[in-house]
């Protein structure tokens, strides 16, 4: 069994213009420079296949039957341009939406993007190799539901903010190009997008921040306790009598030295370094209580 490659192809403002909810084939209009462009993958031996998301069918905007018939009418046309037979081999769409007014299409579904049911139906429905596979969509669940199929994506847009929240592998400034791209990189061997080794490098440089904070406050303590015992002995040095007071409070800085050694210690064991800090930081308090208490 042979697999071929193919392009998924978001639809709305992708393929075709649409700034609003679409359900009139009457008023389908491919964009600039998509018939050829599409002619060229097809060229390249591509299997191309919208997968698009119609909530509105959901929303009660349009039926299903006038989503078929769109489709019905972008083939022509697209078959018009390029002068070949089912140019776009087939059309996926998911109708459901979770703030619908139908019920039975009110609700979430593994096809609606960004989740990849679409991509991955069609992948086992004609046999596709997804390792060779791209993606061509306007937004950023577009891209998404791409990485999550594992295929390449190129995002068709010139916004900043848009491209930057997308994270797609190409970015595009209309469809002409991202064919362009898609011919270049065809070759080019893919290495499949790991989310979780990504994941796993974020918790690595949080748990570096964690401990850099922790090591951050020890040091904290540290110096604290010094410029305690500093200020004690010149205290000492200032005032040769003794008391009672001065005496309870060298004491509680030599404990709150006693603990903050421990939590040094500590510093493996989060629980444990946190209760010896603590309680050095409740002697060093007391200590300059003491100190205040026998300035007056």
């Amino acid at each position: 069994m042979t697999v071929d490659p193919a392009v998924f192809l978001d639809r709305d403002n992708t393929i075709i213009a649409n700034d609003g909810d679409l359900g009139d084939p009457s008023l389908v209009r491919l964009l600039d420079g998509v018939p050829a462009a599409l002619k060229v993958l097809r060229d390249a031996g591509f299997r191309l296949v919208v997968v698009t998301n119609q909530g509105g069918v959901a929303r009660g905007r349009y039926t299903e039957a006038a989503v078929d018939a769109v489709h019905r009418r972008i083939a022509e046309l697209v078959d018009q341009a390029t002068g070949l037979e089912r140019t776009i081999e087939r059309f996926y769409y998911c109708p459901f939406h979770p703030e619908g007014v139908v019920p039975e299409y009110t609700r979430e579904h593994p096809w609606r993007k960004p989740q990849p049911g679409m991509i991955v139906q069609a992948a086992a429905d004609m046999d596709l190799d997804l390792t060779k596979s791209f993606l061509i969509g306007d937004a950023p669940r577009d891209t998404e539901a791409g990485r999550r199929a594992g295929i390449r994506t190129v995002l068709l847009t010139r916004d900043a903010d848009r491209i930057a929240r997308a994270h797609a592998d190409f970015v595009a400034g209309d469809f002409a190009e991202a064919a362009a791209i898609v011919m270049r990189k065809r070759h080019e061997p893919f290495v499949p997008h790991d989310i979780a080794r990504t994941e796993s490098r974020q918790t690595a440089a949080t748990r570096r921040v964690r401990l850099r904070t922790r090591d951050e406050g020890a040091e904290r303590i540290r110096k604290a306790v010094l410029e305690l015992a500093d200020e004690l002995r010149s205290e000492r040095n200032r005032r040769r009598e003794s008391s009672p007071i001065r005496f309870v409070a060298t004491a509680l800085v030599l404990a709150s030295l006693l603990t903050a050694t421990f939590a040094f210690l500590n510093l493996a064991d989060l629980q444990s370094f946190a209760r010896w800090g603590s309680a050095a930081v409740l002697a060093l308090l007391l200590a300059i209580v003491a100190l205040l208490v026998d300035r007056r």
